[in-house]
């Protein structure tokens, strides 16, 4: 796994702050703002590319466990600078229930501070600029996206945020994380 040697934007949005408004576009080319989500909580996932290794098993985990934040009345939404067209190929591919959206001028991405620079190895960067044209400069470093993901209440307050995760069992540990944050019961 790439060493994250640092943030490159130093914003830290404390838990129980209100989250930065945010413009976004969906699969479908609608905007997205923070407004939209109003009234139930949500899921934000930010990740660095659609298709690569870890974006795929951790959209496919959200997936996997979606309809248990369906259930809870809470849409999960991943956020990347790829295009529409990739995000509709990506979704339809990994068969995704839930909007990808993009960050066209990658601002929102700024404002959560979740773009970070990297160190890869030599093997790590190899593999990289042949399977992915990503854009590595000589001494190995890489600036991408960090994986982080926001939960946030139904005011837009954040909840809980998890920064440079591992991407295997992320989606459990966030729908685990809803469970507590929201006390949700099931009345019999």
């Amino acid at each position: 796994m790439p060493e994250l040697l640092r943030y490159l934007n130093e914003r830290n949005i404390e838990i129980g702050s209100r989250i930065p408004d945010f413009l976004l576009v969906d699969q479908a080319d609608k905007t997205l703002r923070l407004r939209d989500l109003s009234g139930s909580p949500a899921v934000l996932f930010f990740y660095p590319k659609d298709g690569s290794e870890g974006c795929t098993v951790e959209a496919c985990e959200f997936r996997d466990v979606y309809d248990d934040f369906k259930q809870l009345d809470c849409p999960v939404y991943g956020i990347s600078p790829d295009t529409l067209e990739s995000h509709n190929s990506f979704a339809k591919e990994h068969e995704l229930p839930f909007n990808l959206c993009v960050d066209p001028d990658k601002q929102m991405i700024n404002e959560y501070g979740v773009m970070g620079e990297y160190l890869l190895t030599e093997a790590e960067a190899d593999y990289l600029r042949t399977t992915y044209g990503a854009p590595i400069n000589e001494e190995n470093k890489l600036v991408t996206i960090v994986r982080s993901t926001f939960l946030i209440d139904k005011d837009g307050i954040l909840v809980h945020k998890w920064m440079n995760v591992n991407f295997r069992g992320h989606a459990s540990s966030v729908r685990d994380q809803l469970h507590k944050s929201f006390k949700f019961d099931i009345a019999f």
